[in-house]
């Protein structure tokens, strides 16, 4: 089993600072949760569906969309921490982003390749798994220039991604 999503990949060096803050929180707060490793950080813009077998037609037309969108470089700052029901993640302002709006385009993309897709949108990055007693809080501004949109296979089971396919963002 496989889930196929887009995503923006969180770049090394600020993924192995997030993942620092997650392994002093988990220290800090005694957890014993499953922290993310830095290779899997990343923001989900779309989900595309669990798949036994993978639809070339389906990784086709969702290709054809994201080389569709057209969207410059942009910055990202993600300063909140917040503990959900099922993860402990870092957040950023979602108003009316850049972030948003390329999701936004992307979205529309789809659409007009006649891929169904859900509208809610939380921008966030996951640290760690699993409930967890942690307040929000303001946290230390992990920033970085997003300047891809990654279709990737989530491998159900084995931890990993296979990138199936990178598109950089230009205007």
């Amino acid at each position: 089993m496989s889930l196929l999503l887009f995503m923006i990949r969180v770049p090394d060096d600020v993924a192995q600072e997030m993942v620092m803050l997650a392994r002093l929180l988990r220290r800090g707060y005694g957890l014993v949760n499953w922290t993310y490793d830095a290779a899997r950080l990343h923001v989900t813009l779309f989900e595309l569906g669990d798949h036994v077998d993978l639809p070339p037609r389906l990784v086709d037309a969702a290709s054809r969309a994201a080389a569709s969108v057209r969207a410059a470089p942009f910055e990202v700052t993600f300063d909140r921490l917040e503990a959900w029901a099922d993860a402990l993640v870092l957040r950023c302002d979602d108003g009316s982003s850049p972030l948003t709006m390329l999701r936004a385009q992307l979205g529309a993309m789809l659409k007009r390749v006649g891929l169904d897709h859900r509208s809610d949108f939380t921008p966030h990055v996951s640290l760690m798994r699993g409930a967890t007693p942690v307040e929000a809080q303001q946290v230390k501004a992990f920033r970085w220039t997003v300047e891809a949109v990654a279709l990737v296979n989530s491998l159900s089971g084995h931890g990993k991604y296979v990138e199936l396919g990178r598109w950089p963002l230009r205007s």
